[in-house]
């Protein structure tokens, strides 16, 4: 009986199938087998292996090249809990900034401006209009902040 001997363009037939696959199909795992079959076919091209041994090239490049990206993609999509901590929370990546007083912070409250945004501000001690000062906190739609140089 005779025993299949998959040749050069076979492996890139199959590799260039699994790819489009990819398009059609919402996976992210047909695209990487895809890539490992037509390089497989190229290497088949250039050198003669046997169907084991061919297997093998095939088996380690969608290894190699699936389970890195897999790894990848998942850390970028956790993302790094430091900056998705202010994502969709405006206020909260204002705190550090020194912004100046646009209307004096009279019995605690007045308001700051933030790039060209005025924001109602809060704080412990009055501040006059004019005085720079740094956020701190946020509560709400309210920045806490607190003068840059302490009132004498």
């Amino acid at each position: 009986m005779n025993e299949f001997h998959p040749e050069a363009w076979h492996w890139i037939a199959l590799g260039l199938v699994l790819a489009l696959g990819e398009m059609v199909l919402p996976t992210n795992v047909l695209l990487w087998f895809g890539i490992a079959g037509i390089v497989t076919g190229l290497i088949v091209a250039c050198v003669d292996l046997g169907p084991a041994y061919q297997m093998v090239i095939f088996a380690t490049l969608a290894f190699v090249s699936y389970f890195p990206v897999r790894w990848a993609a998942r850390r970028f999509r956790a993302g790094d809990d430091s900056n998705s901590a202010a994502l969709n929370q405006r206020g909260r990546s204002a705190i550090g900034h020194h912004v100046t007083v646009i209307e004096a912070i009279e019995d605690g409250y007045g308001a700051v401006k933030v790039g060209d945004s005025r924001w109602r501000a809060m704080c412990v001690q009055d501040l006059p209009a004019g005085t720079k000062v740094e956020v701190v906190d946020v509560e709400g739609t309210t920045l806490k902040v607190r003068p840059l140089v302490p009132e004498a």
